[in-house]
């Protein structure tokens, strides 16, 4: 279990080229329990949460909410409520390692250290915001929170590995929020669907200053990759040990978890043939496998892969990276699948994906 834990908590940077020291069983990278924050968060008394709002610059709604929810809702704010926290913490994390002068997260020359400071201070509130505001509504219906981890891994080691797996990881939350919002609308959750909204457009306001920060432009893409519940809580155990989670399985219940995918080969703005590793326990000699790629809203790219190589534990495959044919900037989600489709949309792949998500984000 920790070395599919390990594996996928390492796709966002491996997908960019940022490698950062290997995660091992000695848990070298694993966080001690950072709860609770200085300010209280998880469960701040009420004087902290009014300095919560001055340092995110805002408050929680304070607006009625739905008197009722569907159950996939309900799922959904679980997610949001395990989610959100991680975000937390990761930032917190963060900003410690800068202001605390740790090797490796000196600032580049060109960034000002009081901007810097000030920026992951505010977002670091602002997502502790998120996860008490899912928190809130779990506790206006009457449900049970997703209760803190204590085991955090986050595989970064310097300032621009922390910065390539901020924006890799807020990128496809752009994916889930939008999953998020159909699913509110689809099980008649109207009232839920605008709030969502909301936090869209602040992770926005975050990713344009990482991708400044790391020399890109700010627009990644003009419609974001979209994403799945299943993909990005796939993703998102990878920055926990799921042992420390005392009750995750209020959401393992409802929403699948993949066996790990990993990127080898870091895709560049050109058509190009890249490798994936997976683990063999679930591969069959003879049979045809595939990966899919799905970037913005666009029809997902299928195309073969072709064995490599092999040893006791992992299958080495590759494919092309078809970059020039389909315009691949931003963020590309990939998955592998025994199907060669056509998949209609991301949900399809989900459904048929055997190794998920590997993040790759060109340009």
């Amino acid at each position: 279990m920790l070395s599919r834990i390990l594996a996928v908590a390492a796709l966002g940077l491996a997908a960019l080229g940022v490698h950062g020291a290997p995660l091992s069983q000695d848990n070298s990278k694993r966080s001690s329990d950072p709860l609770p924050f200085a300010d209280g968060f998880p469960t701040p008394t009420d004087e902290q949460l009014q300095e919560i709002f001055v340092g995110a610059h805002g408050t929680l709604g304070n607006g009625p909410p739905p008197a009722n929810v569907s159950y996939q809702g309900l799922v959904n704010l679980r997610l949001l409520d395990f989610a959100e926290r991680i975000e937390a913490v990761y930032f917190q994390e963060f900003l410690s390692n800068v202001t605390n002068g740790v090797p490796g997260y000196e600032l580049p020359w060109w960034v000002d250290y009081d901007y810097f400071v000030n920026f992951i201070t505010v977002t670091q509130h602002v997502e502790e915001l998120h996860n008490l505001d899912a928190v809130t509504a779990l506790s206006h219906f009457n449900q049970t929170a997703i209760e803190p981890c204590t085991a955090y891994n986050f595989p970064v080691s310097n300032f621009e590995e922390a910065v390539t797996l901020a924006m890799t990881f807020t990128a496809n939350v752009f994916g889930l929020l939008g999953e998020i919002v159909q699913i509110f609308a689809q099980n008649g959750d109207i009232g839920l669907t605008r709030h969502i909204v909301q936090v869209v457009a602040n992770e926005g306001e975050q990713n344009g200053f990482f991708r400044y920060l790391l020399g890109r432009v700010p627009d990644e893409l003009p419609f974001t990759t979209v994403s799945t519940r299943e993909f990005s809580f796939t993703a998102l155990q990878g920055f926990v040990d799921p042992a420390s989670c005392p009750n995750i399985d209020l959401i393992s219940k409802d929403i699948k978890t993949f066996d790990a995918l990993t990127l080898l080969d870091t895709p560049k703005a050109h058509t190009e043939t890249i490798r994936f590793a997976v683990a063999s326990d679930k591969y069959v000699n003879g049979t045809s496998y595939y990966v899919v790629y799905t970037n913005q809203g666009n029809t997902p790219v299928v195309e073969p892969l072709t064995y490599v190589s092999s040893d006791a534990k992992t299958i080495t495959l590759k494919a092309t990276f078809p970059y020039k044919a389909n315009l691949l900037n931003g963020l590309t989600i990939a998955a592998v699948t025994d199907q060669s489709g056509p998949f209609a949309d991301v949900d399809a792949v989900a459904a048929a994906a055997i190794w998920a998500p590997a993040f790759m984000v060109v340009n």
